[in-house]
């Protein structure tokens, strides 16, 4: 396959799974692998990749765990990679790339279709931190293109009662996310907090919901992040 300038081919250390990144673009990070490992599924599940970047959740899951996914990526340049790394590891069949804002996959899926939403959103508001000159990394950090509230409406729309919600966000808006989640009927169910290391503190979390599950969550032993696939 023919790269593109500052492109390249990473082995993803499972089942001969690859990814083309590009250096210019959003590289996806042990947040996005430690997600994907928190989704269970298969090949009877309808799942959905907001905000799926260079697609390596969207990778994993098809991969992995046999589901299939319809990946959702604004930016038409990072769809367009996502895509060419589908091909590359011959999941067509499993995997498809729309290159849309999620706010208009009502345009595309229908209401209560979906047995799984999955999503690494961004994880700053628009107007915190320092921002970066390239807009397509700025895009992938800060809520500039979608927030947090709209990540969560979707998830929303596009799943079936009892239908599971996974996200990964900093630990600093953890509230937050639970908050949005329960007034979207994406009651939280397990919350798993992650560290950088056994004497840092926790900086992300993982959070299944279900769609109008029942209250209660199970709130697993912190533990030190795993960065293989």
């Amino acid at each position: 396959m023919q790269l593109k300038t500052n492109e390249r081919i990473d082995d993803l250390q499972y089942n001969q799974l690859k990814i083309i990144q590009n250096s210019d673009f959003f590289r996806f990070g042990s947040d996005a692998v430690e997600l994907a490992n928190f989704v269970s599924g298969g090949s009877r599940d309808r799942a959905v990749d907001l905000g799926s970047g260079s697609g390596i959740i969207s990778i994993l899951l098809a991969g992995k765990k046999n589901i299939n996914v319809t990946a959702v990526e604004i930016q038409e340049e990072v769809a367009e990679m996502s895509k060419r790394s589908v091909q590359l590891n011959g999941l067509e069949d499993k995997i498809k790339v729309l290159n849309i804002p999620m706010q208009e996959i009502g345009k595309h899926l229908a209401c209560g279709s979906q047995t799984i939403v999955v999503s690494n959103p961004p994880y700053r508001k628009a107007d915190s931190g320092e921002v970066s000159n390239t807009d397509t990394v700025a895009i992938s950090r800060h809520e500039i293109k979608v927030t947090l509230d709209e990540v969560v409406a979707t998830a929303s729309y596009l799943l079936s009662k009892g239908g599971k919600f996974y996200i990964v966000h900093q630990c600093e808006r953890m509230a937050e996310v639970i908050a949005g989640c329960k007034k979207h009927r994406l009651e939280p169910k397990v919350l798993q907090v992650l560290t950088p290391d056994d004497n840092k503190p926790p900086h992300i979390f993982l959070l299944k919901c279900i769609k109008d599950g029942a209250e209660g969550i199970e709130v697993k032993k912190q533990r030190k992040i795993v960065a293989y696939c």
